[in-house]
């Protein structure tokens, strides 16, 4: 009686699917946020900012920004305390869906005072704004370009401590330049 030879490539390949199956699994349940719904995984915005955000703080941002003869229609400022370190990120959202017109930003009967105390003379670190960020979201309703940079580094540059290459060096984010150039052209 003959044996009949069994083939080691099976088991070779079902472990290798097996293996490419469980990795796209994992790389599907991060991207839709299986993770934090099972509660396995603390959200990116909770590991961040810590609760409760600060909303005497955007206020007195809001109100400097309407001094200086900003049209706040469409625009949103939060200001989140940072986890884990000191200070809060002030978040200026401009939102041309629901309004903002950058064509209209601001107008001839401001007091630039407000603005001008706030970043040069220590106003922000008075309110315990360490970083500031920017959203700038399209008619749809999708942000195209968000950018953050240090509080210090907005001093430094409206002081002219830094010149404009030094300051853009600090500038992080990310742009949708398909989305920007639909934006500015008709």
């Amino acid at each position: 009686m003959e044996k009949t030879k069994r083939r080691k490539g099976y088991w070779g390949c079902g472990i290798v699917l097996l293996v490419l199956l469980l990795l796209v699994g994992w790389v599907a349940a991060i991207h839709w946020g299986v993770l934090e719904k099972l509660g396995l995984r603390q959200p990116i915005s909770e590991q961040v900012f810590a609760p409760p955000p600060d909303r005497e703080t955007s206020t007195a941002l809001m109100g400097a920004l309407q001094q200086a003869g900003m049209n706040t229609r469409g625009v949103e400022v939060y200001v989140l305390p940072m986890a884990g370190q000191e200070g809060s990120v002030a978040i200026l959202t401009l939102d041309t869906s629901q309004g903002f017109d950058p064509e209209r930003l601001f107008s001839d009967g401001g007091n630039w005072d407000a603005l001008e105390h706030i970043i040069e003379q220590g106003g922000l670190q008075d309110l315990n704004v360490t970083r500031l960020a920017f959203d700038y979201v399209d008619q749809n309703g999708k942000s195209i370009a968000t950018l953050t940079v240090s509080a210090e580094a907005v001093r430094q540059f409206s002081q002219e401590e830094i010149d404009e290459k030094e300051f853009i060096g600090q500038v992080m984010g990310r742009i949708d330049i398909p989305g920007l150039i639909r934006e500015v052209t008709p």
